[in-house]
């Protein structure tokens, strides 16, 4: 059964991702020129296998892709325990849902592992997969 400080942080950690996703959503949509104030200088991406290094190369990934909306319809945090992580705080998110490109509809799940930087999220890593074929 959890202590009351591991719900605390369970607690923490979901309304983290909840704002977290809120807003790199809402870059990806429709700020993308500002996606790399999301990320670790050195943050990595791997979207569909294809692996981007660095915060301004995945801004630049990003912006070349075509518009988007995404829906998600699934959000999952947990805490990372922060002997694992040097007393940093962190949490995996995992997102699911769809996202339109190009008039066309793809489920999709995405996971991110996000830790605080001067009193920010910022990703570290970030993994896309759609799921199947368009809908």
């Amino acid at each position: 059964m959890a202590g009351e400080t591991e719900r605390t942080q369970i607690s923490f950690a979901c309304e983290s991702a909840e704002d977290f996703t809120k807003r790199y959503y809402e870059y990806v949509d429709k700020m993308r020129h500002k996606l790399s104030k999301l990320y670790l200088e050195a943050g990595r991406l791997v979207w569909n296998g294809n692996v981007v290094e660095g915060n301004t190369m995945i801004q630049k990934f990003y912006e070349d892709l075509p518009t988007s909306m995404h829906n998600v319809t699934c959000l999952d945090a947990q805490p990372v325990r922060s002997e694992a992580v040097g007393q940093q705080s962190t949490i995996q998110v995992s997102t699911a849902g769809f996202v339109t490109l190009k008039d066309r509809k793809y489920p999709f799940s995405q996971s991110f592992l996000v830790t605080v930087k001067d009193d920010k999220w910022k990703v570290v890593t970030d993994v896309f997969r759609f799921q199947s074929a368009p809908a």
